[in-house]
């Protein structure tokens, strides 16, 4: 099927300039995300995962490098954060992060989507595919 464009819904002024100031600045790594950078950070970008997580945490540690495995694999299309809800206990309150590790999903900071406990690397870019197509 040849596709012409036609259709295509027009891109409004704000989504063309949210674009542009991506380009090239998407984070190549786990943002560490704490008060004063975590509203800007989920707010920025058409999806960012941010993990809740603590230092105390064993199933957080296990999760870490599969986090640093998905930003590399998304890197330009997803940016992904951790926040350390020990530190940051009001941010976790505001989100009423009940068990950690806790994964949140936003789209320019609206909450899309969440999950809870161990993730395999696979459900969760399950996860982001769904959101990506969406």
């Amino acid at each position: 099927m040849l596709d012409f464009g036609i259709f295509k819904k027009k891109k409004n002024e704000s989504e063309i300039n949210r674009e542009d100031s991506l380009v090239n600045k998407w984070p190549d790594h786990v943002v560490t995300l704490d008060g004063n950078n975590f509203d800007e950070f989920i707010q920025k970008y058409p999806l960012s995962v941010v993990d809740f997580w603590a230092p105390w945490c064993a199933p957080c540690k296990t999760m870490a490098p599969r986090m640093r495995r998905l930003s590399s694999i998304y890197k330009g299309k997803v940016a992904f954060g951790k926040l350390d809800t020990q530190k940051n206990q009001n941010i976790a309150k505001q989100y009423k992060i009940m068990g950690i590790p806790h994964f949140m999903f936003f789209k320019y900071g609206e909450k899309v989507s969440s999950m809870t406990g161990v993730k395999s690397v696979g459900k969760i870019k399950k996860e982001i595919e769904e959101l990506l197509n969406k």
